[in-house]
């Protein structure tokens, strides 16, 4: 039951990447999408879900330039 189901929870909250450097975190995001979909047996289309979704998210921590 505690296992990470979903990108978001992985770079969140379990590593806190996404806290530490956004940037860092969206580029990472298509590769533990992709690694996170072969552990839950998901396809690549819930990959790719789950990376869109992320980086809607992520860039709301990205500084302002």
């Amino acid at each position: 039951h505690e296992q990470a189901r979903t990108l978001e929870d992985v770079l969140s909250r379990r590593t806190r990447a996404l806290i530490l450097d956004a940037q860092a975190a969206i580029e990472a995001a298509p590769a533990v999408a992709s690694l996170l979909a072969r552990e839950l047996n998901q396809d690549a289309a819930w990959a790719e879900s789950q990376v869109r979704e992320f980086v809607k998210l992520a860039k709301g921590y990205l500084l302002p330039k």
